[in-house]
């Protein structure tokens, strides 16, 4: 193929892209003619990237966001999307160091577009947040719009799903044409219970339809805005929507190192008093996510404060209370740590629920072991 075939092939095919409204798959080909023209011919590569870079920075939230008008529903006239900005008050979450690489290196990308553009690449547009409640997805969200310093724009479910088939679909529509008209971060919360599984027989077809449009959605959304979508319930989710996204960042129960910070930080003033308790409030907690953590340490302060006792005193009832509810094992562990903080066997006894015996018991297999 000469060289005006291919130039004539290549303006056809971007016409194409153009007339049907595929503004990302335009920029997806522009990157591909830049890595193809590199070599062959750098200038016109390096205008082409510099078009790329300004492209996704086009609009500015600060001179936009307030003048665009948010989404309603035709009928109640509420709004269908939540907006923040600027964000207050988003400290940066506590996520293990894989997670917040990848927060931090999205949030880093937009500060480098034109290194990025002029290798043939885009920054990332889509993120699916996965795990249990109480982890961090929400906040990590937020997070990430504080770093880029654009409006979080959350959708919301209660107004935007309606018992008329096919407005569920013109409100989300509205508020992801809403969503790419700034630059924004756009949370999905509980995806789930707008993109399931297409082979489930309960839902009717309008709302399996809804999902096939959410997923070209994802699959075209432009570089100026982020996309995050979060669920607790992956295994809901259509098989299809996972590999949409550019990013699929999995969000677990704290470790024990991540326990001892939330805690820490939920105690604020009050948190010197509590380090020789961690270890018992770490192994009792468990299983608990961050939010739940941070309600019972909140939980706790407050009732010092409302009953005026020491801390302490109202640490041992708490503790007391759910041990006694605690399986067998969990009770024998922290009876020990208990001990080995000088606390005599009658009060362990009677606070845990477990006979003296068992707990020298407990304490000579620690030793052997």
């Amino acid at each position: 193929m000469d060289l005006k075939e291919k130039l004539s092939e290549n303006v056809v095919q971007l016409a194409r892209l153009g007339l049907a409204g595929r503004s990302q798959d335009v920029q997806a080909y522009l990157r591909q003619a830049v890595r193809r023209l590199k070599g062959q011919d750098p200038a016109l590569a390096r205008e082409l990237s510099e078009l790329l870079a300004r492209a996704p920075t086009a609009l500015s939230p600060l001179r936009d966001f307030g003048s665009a008008l948010v989404p309603v529903d035709a009928d109640s006239r509420l709004a269908l999307a939540k907006t923040e900005y600027p964000i207050i008050g988003s400290d940066a979450p506590i996520l293990d160091d894989d997670l917040r690489v990848k927060l931090e290196q999205v949030a880093s990308e937009r500060e480098h577009l034109s290194t990025l553009e002029a290798q043939g690449l885009g920054p990332t547009r889509s993120l699916l947040f996965v795990g249990p409640p109480g982890v961090g997805k929400t906040m990590s969200a937020r997070w990430l719009a504080h770093l880029l310093n654009r409006p979080l724009i959350t959708l919301d479910l209660a107004t935007v799903m309606s018992s008329y088939l096919g407005k569920t679909g013109s409100n989300i529509r509205a508020v992801l044409d809403y969503a790419k008209s700034i630059e924004s971060v756009l949370l999905l919360d509980e995806f789930d219970s707008i993109a399931k599984r297409r082979d489930d027989d309960g839902d009717v077809g309008e709302l399996k339809r809804l999902v096939t449009v959410l997923l070209q959605e994802v699959d075209d959304w432009p570089a100026s805005s982020l996309l995050v979508a979060a669920t607790n319930h992956g295994e809901l989710l259509d098989p299809a929507v996972w590999r949409r996204f550019d990013d699929v960042l999995e969000f677990r129960l704290p470790t024990l190192e991540q326990r001892e910070d939330a805690l820490r930080a939920a105690f604020g003033e009050d948190a010197q008093k509590i380090d020789s308790w961690l270890p018992v409030l770490t192994s009792l907690w468990e299983d608990r996510s961050f939010s739940d953590l941070t309600r019972t340490a909140q939980w706790i302060r407050r009732r010092a404060t409302t009953k005026a006792v020491n801390l302490d005193e109202v640490l041992l009832d708490r503790i007391g209370s759910e041990l006694r509810a605690s399986a067998p094992d969990l009770r024998k562990r922290v009876a020990v740590l208990l001990a080995n903080q000088g606390m005599s066997d009658r009060r362990i006894s009677e606070m845990v629920g477990i006979s003296r015996d068992t707990m020298r018991r407990e304490r000579r297999g620690g030793k052997n072991g």
